[in-house]
């Protein structure tokens, strides 16, 4: 999580979401980067809303806006199982290592999916636990050029994004049974993917 106090702009990471390399370009323009743990570094808009923006509030930093950036449910699937099955996570409980990603995305459907898939949500990431959406800018990771341009208008910065992080490789073919069950259970992710498209920022 990265906060930008003149710039009134708070950019919060969803995991798997490709944003290292941007993370990495606007950290020393940030005033706040919180790193570790994870769950800081992720800290999804509700527990901001809860937790940190009173916080925020009284040390005299108002009216922060939320930018965040979604990427294609099934790319983001991806990168998770290709993460999840690299050598270092042999044995694992959540390690995907001879899981075929068919059957990881059939398992992320469901209602308590095994450890290798259980994920979280990036709906709920980005709404209040009504299901209000709380973002003020939605990019997606597919067009982060855009989620570039915004920052470096707004800080009045040049970026220039590196490649960081990046998963395994690994075989990301799902049948169409699949894809249909995926958008059939997980419609709000594609649904909130499209408004970030529709977004301008």
């Amino acid at each position: 999580m990265l906060v930008f106090a003149k710039e009134k702009l708070v950019f919060l990471a969803v995991p798997k979401t490709g944003t290292t390399a941007l993370e990495a370009a606007l950290a020393p323009h940030a005033d706040v980067v919180l790193r570790n743990p994870p769950n800081l570094k992720h800290t999804p808009a509700y527990r901001y809303h809860h937790q940190l923006r009173p916080y925020f509030e009284g040390s005299g930093l108002k009216n922060l806006e939320l930018v965040c950036i979604l990427r294609e449910p099934v790319s983001w699937l991806g990168s998770w199982y290709r993460y999840r099955g690299r050598a270092d996570k042999d044995g694992a409980r959540n390690s995907t290592k001879g899981i075929a990603f068919d059957h990881f995305v059939d398992e992320y459907c469901k209602g308590t999916p095994a450890p290798f898939a259980d994920l979280g949500y990036p709906p709920k990431f980005i709404r209040r636990r009504s299901g209000d959406m709380i973002i003020d800018h939605l990019f997606q990771y597919e067009q982060i050029d855009k989620a570039v341009t915004f920052f470096e208008d707004r800080l009045g910065v040049s970026l220039a994004l590196g490649q960081r992080n990046v998963s395994p490789p690994g075989d990301l073919t799902l049948s169409e049974k699949t894809v249909a069950k995926l958008r059939r259970k997980r419609a709000q992710m594609f649904e909130d993917w499209d408004a970030a498209f529709r977004s301008d920022g």
